[in-house]
């Protein structure tokens, strides 16, 4: 039967590892696959003459000159060698893919030279979609291989058992880091035992999805159940499946706030079930997030956790404002402070005043004005720039420019009614308008 389509070249991996390949050109096409070929193990010689082909097993061919190029190719062919010819195509036997190495797991990108620049764009999407944690994966299943043989005697037995391995717990461990404990999660699989629920505290960022991490992204994308916050942003949870569960456990007024009990009981009931459970918490799950307690709740359930940050508001912020929260000479230290601890449990803001540093406040619209007061009975300058910024990084992000003495009543002007950040210190000096003013970012 003829197959729908012809393959122009057909994909084969080439073990060059100690074997001679011959280079003829010297110029940055030649440079270039000099740098990709070394990778191979391959020894590689400068062309000189004929004599050399009968030890070869490949020449590249960067010769400036098309008809030497050609003349050059013919000679090598006839004498068994195989030719990659640089931006020739129709002199070549081989051609170079795009590869994304992820050793020992290799995937080439071919267009059969017709466009090097899409599988190149192909390659970087690959690239953020395949972790590097995929080549321990590998290399730990490699490793295995003979002893989950001897273990589990039947082929569908084994097929079973890699299933499990890949798909669950011990691949996520590994994507995460954690070798030894996935290798006793596969201990655990082997001896027939059930593998161990996992839980990921993935950080959302402030809601701007082209924010998340790479790693963040994926899992919202593989999760089966998502528990969020409520401003995690629609943006965000639009990356999870069509038929993934979502569940709001974020607290919003005039509904009755799900207690840290209730989220942590729901964590590990989901969790039990088997699927992918994705704790995706507003910001980084270590700031202000509640993590550590989720974390330490669920590993004493003895639930896996992995713990995936996320860009904090205050970092979001400064970015989107171009207003450095560090500046040498001016302010060398930040502070992450948050203003609901405002009941002689919060920070001290005299010890704030004196470091001379840029303050973040979370959650400091309601007690702007005492914090202001308590900075500046500290010591610090009235004149000191300070930034109220609504919704950082979000379409309808507010900014509400001012100092520090002016700053409670800037922000009982600007009608905020969102989650806002406060920014105070000398090196948001970049950022401000000679007056005080409150803008749509």
């Amino acid at each position: 039967m003829q197959p729908s389509s012809m393959l122009e070249y057909f994909p084969l991996f080439h073990q060059l590892k100690g074997k001679i390949v011959l280079l003829a050109g010297d110029g940055p096409a030649a440079r270039a696959k000099t740098k990709l070929l070394e990778r191979s193990g391959a020894r590689l010689i400068s062309y000189t003459d004929e004599s050399q082909f009968a030890d070869a097993a490949l020449l590249v061919i960067a010769l400036e000159d098309e008809d030497a190029a050609r003349d050059l190719a013919k000679r090598a062919r006839a004498a068994g060698l195989l030719v990659n010819a640089v931006d020739r195509t129709d002199l070549c036997d081989v051609i170079f893919p795009a590869i994304v190495d992820r050793g020992p797991i290799t995937i080439a990108i071919g267009t059969g030279g017709a466009a090097p620049a899409l599988a190149r764009n192909i390659r970087a999407r690959i690239e953020r979609a395949v972790p590097a944690g995929f080549g321990r994966l590998a290399s730990l299943c490699g490793s295995l291989r003979a002893e989950v043989k001897r273990r589990l005697p039947s082929l569908e037995a084994r097929k079973h058992f890699w299933d499990r391995v890949i798909g669950g717990t011990p691949a996520a461990l590994i994507l995460a880091g954690q070798e030894a404990a996935a290798r006793g999660e596969i201990d655990r699989l082997l001896a027939g035992k059930a593998s161990q629920p996992m839980v990921h505290l993935v950080g959302a960022g402030p809601g701007d999805p082209e924010l998340l991490t790479l790693k963040a992204a994926r899992l919202i994308g593989e999760a089966d159940v998502i528990l969020h916050d409520q401003l995690c942003g629609t943006a965000v949870l639009d990356l999870a499946r069509r038929d993934a569960r979502l569940i709001d456990v974020g607290k919003r007024c005039g509904r009755r706030s799900i207690s840290q009990e209730e989220i942590n009981e729901l964590l590990l009931e989901e969790a039990q079930k088997g699927g992918k459970v994705v704790r995706l918490k507003t910001g980084d799950p270590f700031i202000f997030g509640r993590g550590g307690e989720e974390m330490a709740y669920l590993q004493a359930q003895g639930i896996a956790v992995e713990v995936v940050p996320g860009i904090t508001a205050a970092l979001a912020a400064g970015s989107r404002l171009q207003a450095p929260l560090t500046h040498r000479g001016i302010s060398r230290s930040l502070h992450l402070v948050t203003g609901h601890l405002m009941d002689g449990s919060g920070p001290d803001w005299s010890d704030l005043a004196k470091l001379q540093g840029t303050v973040a406040v979370y959650m400091g619209r309601g007690a702007a004005g005492r914090i202001a007061r308590q900075l500046i009975a500290g010591g610090l300058d009235p004149a000191t720039p300070a930034i109220a910024v609504e919704n950082a990084s979000l379409p309808g992000e507010r900014a509400c420019h001012s100092t520090l003495a002016e700053l409670p009543f800037a922000l009982a002007e600007s009608g905020f009614d969102g989650p806002t950040l406060l920014l105070v210190g000398a090196a948001l000096t970049a950022a401000l308008p000679q007056a005080a003013s409150c803008e749509t970012v």
